[in-house]
């Protein structure tokens, strides 16, 4: 089953703890353990810190979760005045990166787009 859930909020770091309640949900409801959970949260704080850092003055910020059996899915975006997305090599990536298993980010037609992956470590006995 897919469930999908859309959060916007302003480009304001006093909405991260929005977004980081969220995934937590989220992660929740992928049957994620609670230690991925915990992780994903810190993720989407980063993912969310990292757009609303390059975000265009007023802009909104949207995180889309989806999960589909024990897979997250996480896009954290916004409109930014950036031309270039996250250094792959800077600390915040680096910690990101180190938290999901799969991440990647691109700017396409003005907006920033952040992508996170996480599948569930618990393994069927």
């Amino acid at each position: 089953m897919t469930d999908i859930v859309t959060v916007t909020f302003a480009a304001d770091t006093q909405n991260v703890a929005l977004a980081r309640t969220v995934a937590a949900a989220m992660a929740a409801r992928a049957d994620l353990p609670l230690d991925q959970l915990e992780d994903v949260r810190l993720a989407v704080d980063e993912a969310a810190t990292e757009v609303i850092s390059s975000a265009a003055e007023g802009a909104t910020v949207t995180c889309a979760f989806d999960h589909d059996d024990s897979v997250l899915y996480v896009t954290v975006s916004a409109p930014t005045s950036a031309t270039e997305p996250p250094s792959p090599t800077s600390f915040g990536w680096t910690v990101l990166s180190a938290l999901v298993d799969s991440a990647t980010a691109e700017i396409i037609d003005g907006t920033l787009s952040i992508r996170l992956q996480v599948s569930s470590d618990l393994v069927d006995v």
